[in-house]
């Protein structure tokens, strides 16, 4: 939806907002994929750390 309300001028003038050159939207997907990339790299490590936990669904 933010995207959206970027693109579309209509919608972007509600909000007073101006269109993203090439650059920023390459700023904006690369910081976007941070958060994904660090979550990885924890669940990596927390792998390592304390070894594969395997949850078992018990049924009573």
């Amino acid at each position: 939806m933010q995207v959206t309300v970027v693109i579309i001028p209509q919608i972007a003038g509600i909000f007073k907002l101006v269109p993203l050159n090439k650059a920023q939207w390459i700023y904006t997907i690369i910081i976007s994929f941070i958060p994904l990339i660090i979550v990885e790299i924890q669940k990596k490590l927390n792998e390592i750390k304390f070894g594969k936990v395997i949850y078992k669904h018990e049924c009573q």
